[in-house]
């Protein structure tokens, strides 16, 4: 099917601004003679004739404002003297002198250091009012009775238009001629350039737009076939840049949110293994261990060779137990990772959740805590994120040691200024992460310790991840040398899990 024929936008955009343009001035061009010279006569006597009932107003406006002044200042004075006021009394009734004074919408008492003894106030009667403050010293105490009076909130910008139509007026009747040819021929050659001015600005204006235009339309072809990096980058303050931003941010949040749905997906299939894995290896582990138990227990053996054999049951059991006791350790792994709870969230102060980690006590002498200036409360399992906090200092500890040091790791958490997140930064002492193992460090079995199955990562990242936040390994060194993690959460959470 054949397209039907459009106009483009931008010799619509060029069309429509020089239209605007030139239209009022062609019309104007017509008519401005005529106009001219009826107008110049009129207004100049209409103007002369007006101009002296506004310098009486404009006289009546001061008289108005200075009378206002003196009120208010009189009004102050006598309050002041008044013995319930002059005593400082707080059960003076300010009520009733609100609704006895004119104008007086507020009334209130204030010691020398500025704190309030007793105050009143009523609503103000509409928007074409506003409050005017006056301070009265009330004896010798230092105390202040401080009153707010109801002006208008027009006065002052009346005032000035007042004396802005005075002196156009005054212009206007000194004006007694129309309006001289000149100034017709020029006002036509300014319509002529000013048609010139309009096309070039559509067109570049029309332009500017366009191109942008189509570099997102092409932006988002491009990730519709499948370039999911590809991003519009619209430089400028202006709308379209912003809106291009807006868009780039846009397909960022989606290229993340897609890297966490994989990452999810991952971990279910993960988890599916493992329940699997744990319910295949936890079947014959307690008949093997009962039988060797029952083994090295029954043996009695002869006097003769009996002490060797004996010890070589005895060795055989204990081997037997000890990968037992292993298995059962990696079934345990493979159950937490197959039957994480779901996230139930609820709000929780995050500096306490953090401090219950120097409950054990291998963490409380490694630990060191830097909490923000203000609390942080955020919506969060306090267990699951427990768990999370935990072992990333476990982790930081062993990195730390590996190295030879005593293993310290420093924990510190803020909110952003715009009160939507939360980063929490866990900081070790060991060798760090390099940019290769960054994201593989996170999927489940890959550890760059000597023990350990490596999913505790994995499961701290999917409990974040459930959250609505994310857990990641920063690109620069920690402060302390080592590696940094960081957990973000956003400060209103989710209910419950996300997946």
């Amino acid at each position: 099917m054949k397209r039907p024929y459009r106009f483009p936008l931008q010799l619509k955009l060029t069309v429509a601004l020089v239209l605007i343009v030139m239209t009022p001035l062609a019309v104007s061009t017509y008519f401005i003679g005529q106009i001219g010279k009826v107008a110049a006569n009129v207004a100049a006597n209409e103007a002369a004739a007006r101009l002296g009932t506004m310098e009486k107003a404009i006289d009546g406006y001061h008289d108005l404002v200075t009378t206002t002044k003196r009120l208010h200042a009189e009004i102050a004075a006598r309050l002041a003297k008044r013995p319930e006021l002059a005593a400082l009394d707080p059960k003076a009734d300010l009520q009733a002198m609100i609704t006895t004074e004119p104008g007086l919408r507020a009334i209130a008492m204030l010691r020398a250091d500025g704190t309030v003894i007793a105050e009143a106030e009523r609503t103000q009667t509409g928007p074409e009012l506003r409050d005017k403050v006056v301070d009265e010293p009330i004896g010798d105490s230092g105390a202040t009775l401080r009153l707010t009076f109801e002006v208008s909130a027009t006065l002052q910008q009346d005032l000035q238009d007042l004396k802005q139509a005075i002196d156009s007026a005054r212009t206007v009747s000194q004006i007694r001629t129309a309006l001289p040819d000149s100034y017709q021929n020029a006002f036509l050659a300014m319509i002529g350039i000013a048609g010139l001015i309009a096309a070039a600005a559509g067109i570049w204006a029309s332009t500017l737009v366009t191109r942008r235009i189509a570099s997102l339309v092409s932006t988002a072809r491009k990730v519709s076939d499948g370039q999911l990096d590809a991003r519009a980058e619209l430089r400028g303050t202006d709308e379209m840049a912003e809106l291009g931003s807006a868009f780039d941010k846009m397909l960022d949040d989606l290229d993340a949110t897609r890297r966490q749905v994989e990452y999810l997906q991952r971990m279910g299939v993960w988890q599916d293994v493992a329940r699997r894995l744990a319910h295949e290896i936890k079947n014959p582990l307690t008949p093997i261990q009962l039988a060797v138990q029952q083994c090295v227990s029954a043996y009695k053996g002869p006097e003769t060779d009996a002490a060797r054999f004996k010890k070589l049951l005895a060795d055989t059991g204990e081997i037997v137990e000890e990968e037992i006791a292993g298995l059962r350790r990696l079934v345990d792994t493979f159950r937490t990772l197959g039957a994480l709870p779901k996230v139930e969230a609820a709000p929780i102060v995050l500096g306490e959740v953090i401090e219950e980690l120097k409950l054990d006590p291998t963490m409380a002498a490694r630990l060191e805590l830097r909490p923000p200036a203000t609390p942080v409360t955020v919506r969060a399992d306090k267990l699951l994120l427990k768990r999370v906090l935990a072992n990333l200092v476990e982790n930081g500890i062993h990195a730390g040691q590996e190295t030879g040091t005593p293993g310290d790791v420093v924990v510190s958490w803020s909110a952003d200024p715009g009160g939507e997140l939360v980063t929490i930064t866990v900081d070790d002492h060991g060798k760090g992460v390099t940019d290769a193992n960054r994201e593989k460090i996170f999927e489940p079995y890959v550890t760059t310790k000597s023990t350990g199955t490596g999913l505790g990562l994995a499961i701290a990242r999917k409990i974040a991840i459930e959250h609505g936040g994310e857990l990641a390994v920063a690109p620069q060194r920690a402060p302390t040398g080592g590696a940094r993690f960081v957990v973000s959460l956003p400060l209103r959470g989710p209910e419950t899990s996300l997946t």
